[in-house]
């Protein structure tokens, strides 16, 4: 029988926290083990790769470019607000309603397909516009292979109309975008008041070996470490300190550009990342020479997973400090998880932490 994370990680308990492949990602047995009670359900949650709902992908949705629409590296959402004007020429009167349109995705954990969503809401403001209204958005993606195209919708009145079309990546690696555009037909005259791009998509399977998934590049990769949480702390203090003493507060997260730190990168090479914790280690030794207890790991950041770890810079763009060695194998699978499984970070791709309380 198949264990489910929760009964998986009871099994587990007893094993170290910290084991990781060659690539840097930890073992999907060990992550597990690493995972808080909060963690595991919300991990089981995203095994069943379920979407997220038009409540919570769109709810901070507003009416602004693409560039600024809401969501992460799992999903997005663009609303549009325009009016739409249809002359009668059975009353020879304008009838208008005012039209909103929410085009989304919520990609899986673990797949390469997903579902391409539109909510259309239209209010009537003079006459009945809707009456009679065929209603069709037009989609385009450009690296798919299901083309399925929303299924058109003759309305009789104002409402909620909603749309959906399967669709899957052509490729095992590579981008896509998807352009929709919404088709109005009424006493045979087409207009198309709405037209929207999504942010692009990538799809990969080389975050980690033997999986596959998708996410949007736009949005960037951050990592959050709680100073809150006990089996953390430690490492969230030390990297709260090191983001503010480091030069160009390296990998720090601020929602402003002008505030954040220089983006860390990840490497996927295993050489590199044995040479990091190595440098990290004698450095420890160096900096702390009685420092050293049992129980106790030394802490590295820049991570040695990333191009600015001990080995690949000076020394004074380092911070090491001994530390709990179970609250330090956390933050490690935890991370790694976060780069192989959860964001998706490609080899050289850039990512943020953020210090939450």
């Amino acid at each position: 029988m198949k264990l489910t994370p929760l009964a998986l990680a009871v099994a587990l308990f007893a094993l170290p926290a910290y084991a990781q492949d060659e690539e840097g990602c930890p073992t999907d047995e060990e992550m597990v083990a690493s995972m808080t009670l909060d963690e595991l359900r919300h991990y089981e949650h995203s095994l069943q790769n379920p979407e997220m709902s038009f409540e919570e992908a769109c709810k901070d949705a507003t009416d602004k470019d693409e560039e600024e629409a809401t969501g992460s590296r799992k999903h997005y959402c663009v609303k549009r607000v325009a009016t739409y004007s249809s002359h009668n020429p059975e009353t020879g009167e304008e009838e208008v309603a005012n039209v909103t349109m929410y085009d989304y995705v919520s990609v899986p954990q673990s797949r390469t397909a997903w579902t391409h969503r539109v909510r259309v809401e239209f209010e009537a403001i003079q006459g009945n516009a809707m009456a009679g209204l065929i209603v069709a958005p037009d989609l385009y993606c450009g690296s798919c292979t299901e083309k399925q195209q929303f299924e058109p919708q003759t309305l009789s009145g104002p409402g909620i109309y909603e749309f959906s079309a399967a669709l899957r990546f052509d490729t095992d690696d590579g981008k896509t975008s998807q352009n929709t555009q919404l088709v109005l037909t009424r006493f045979n005259v087409d207009q198309t008041p709405i037209q929207m791009v999504a942010p692009q998509l990538r799809c990969d399977t080389l975050s980690k070996k033997r999986t596959s998934g998708c996410r949007f590049l736009e949005y960037p990769a951050v990592f959050d470490v709680s100073l809150s949480d006990s089996e953390t702390d430690e490492s969230a203090t030390h990297i709260k300190v090191a983001q503010e003493i480091l030069p160009g507060m390296i990998g720090r997260w601020h929602v402003d550009p002008a505030r954040r730190g220089a983006a860390l990168t990840r490497t996927r090479d295993d050489k590199i990342n044995n040479a990091n914790r190595n440098a990290s280690g004698t450095l420890c030794r160096k900096r702390f020479p009685e420092g050293y207890e049992a129980g106790l790991n030394c802490d590295e950041y820049p991570f040695a997973s990333t191009n600015q770890g001990a080995s690949l810079v000076p020394e004074t763009s380092m911070s090491v400090k001994y530390i709990l060695g179970a609250d330090n194998q956390k933050v490690g699978n935890r991370l790694g998880g976060f780069l192989c499984t959860e964001a998706r970070v490609l080899d050289g791709e850039e990512f943020w932490v953020r210090v939450v309380e």
